[in-house]
């Protein structure tokens, strides 16, 4: 025997209650979707904004760099010109620089003087040919590399062309002409002194006897590098013997 079984279902809602449910419903869901694209929006006018005034940060920064390169270009040749400056100063200082020390010279003559003699004046002046001049730097580079190669205990290494050169004039008077030959002697056979003469030599009478007033001319190439041997310099040398 089969049992039939038949659901019924009541409404007891008017239908007009019905029907003002779902319109609630529908307006809470055009309202949730408004909300949802008024969120949308607003997100993307937001990033729009960030991009903009990303874009602008960008655009000021290239106009800056871009004014600034100006300035960066006048400080490049402000540099550049004051290498220059320099580079113009250090020549000058290198044709100027002696190689040897007036001290020195002074010392050397001195210690080379005879007992009977004795020095009045001593003039040193600084003279240049005038070929030497414009290639003064490459002579000054050629003795470097050249002093660079040479032995340690070399005396004097000179250049291919001395340009340069220290004219002295000594002034002094000598017991006799036998102190002041002597003189003459050691202070040719001494380094750095060359092309020694005697340009002046004349008795003078004085209370005592007579002496001998003399001036000795001698040179001294400057396109030198004169090396101290063994640590002792040029004057310490002379004190014991002549070279």
């Amino acid at each position: 025997m089969n049992n039939a079984s038949a659901e019924f279902i009541v409404d007891f809602l008017p239908r007009e209650v019905r029907r003002r449910g779902v319109l609630v419903t529908s307006r809470r869901r055009s309202m949730l979707l408004l909300g949802l694209l008024g969120v949308m929006v607003v997100g993307v006018a937001g990033h729009s904004l960030n991009r903009f005034h990303e874009a602008e940060a960008r655009r000021s920064v290239s106009l800056a760099l871009t004014t600034n390169a100006t300035n960066v270009d006048d400080v490049i040749d402000r540099l550049a010109a004051e290498q220059r400056e320099l580079h113009r100063y250090l020549s000058v200082y290198d044709r100027l620089a002696l190689p040897i020390e007036q001290s020195d010279i002074i010392a050397t003559i001195t210690n080379l003087m005879p007992e009977r003699s004795s020095l009045s004046m001593l003039r040193m002046e600084v003279k240049q040919s005038a070929s030497g001049t414009s290639n003064d730097s490459n002579a000054n580079a050629q003795a470097n590399e050249k002093s660079a190669a040479a032995p340690a205990n070399t005396g004097n290494v000179p250049t291919a062309a001395p340009a340069r050169w220290m004219e002295i004039t000594i002034h002094g008077y000598a017991a006799d002409n036998a102190d002041l030959y002597e003189f003459e002697r050691k202070l040719t056979n001494t380094k750095p002194f060359t092309a020694v003469t005697v340009s002046e030599n004349k008795p003078t009478d004085i209370a005592r006897g007579r002496i001998q007033e003399f001036a000795v001319n001698c040179r001294i190439d400057l396109d030198v590098q004169y090396v101290r041997s063994g640590g002792n310099s040029v004057a310490a040398v002379a004190k014991g013997a002549s070279r």
